[in-house]
């Protein structure tokens, strides 16, 4: 048992200062968690609620460029099946419309935001079947 002690207490304030240096170094390599960063994600496009009888023509852009805010940690372990775009086709009428992709429509985890949206616009053609 002595030499347990021994091996403990001798120069313990040497063991002291390199277990404080070391912690010293680990704090100035380890990045700690700056403010939020951002990150561009490509994300689906989705759309609900097409009207009966209603089909949409031509080309349907499949993928919008987003913009996120969030912290670094929860950005570098998201999913691209955690973000998508829904857009609501419910009250929609035969003929050309342009619909404003708004950050409301984009479906993201908790601790996510959307800065920007590219493109912010869609064009789409509804045509009766």
């Amino acid at each position: 048992m002595e030499w347990l002690r021994r091996l403990l207490l001798h120069n313990w304030w040497l063991k002291l200062l390199s277990l404080a240096l070391a912690y010293a170094l680990w704090a100035w390599v380890v990045p700690t968690e700056s403010g939020p960063v951002e990150i561009g994600f490509s994300a689906p496009l989705e759309l609900a609620n097409v009207p009966r009888g209603l089909e949409v023509a031509g080309e349907i852009p499949a993928r919008i460029h987003l913009h996120l805010r969030g912290s670094e940690s929860r950005l570098r372990r998201l999913m691209p099946e955690e973000v998508g775009i829904v857009l609501d086709l419910r009250d929609a009428r035969p003929g050309n419309h342009v619909f404003r992709l708004t950050p409301d429509q984009v479906e993201a985890p908790p601790g996510v935001a959307v800065v920007r949206i590219t493109p912010e616009e869609v064009h789409l053609r509804l045509a009766p079947r």
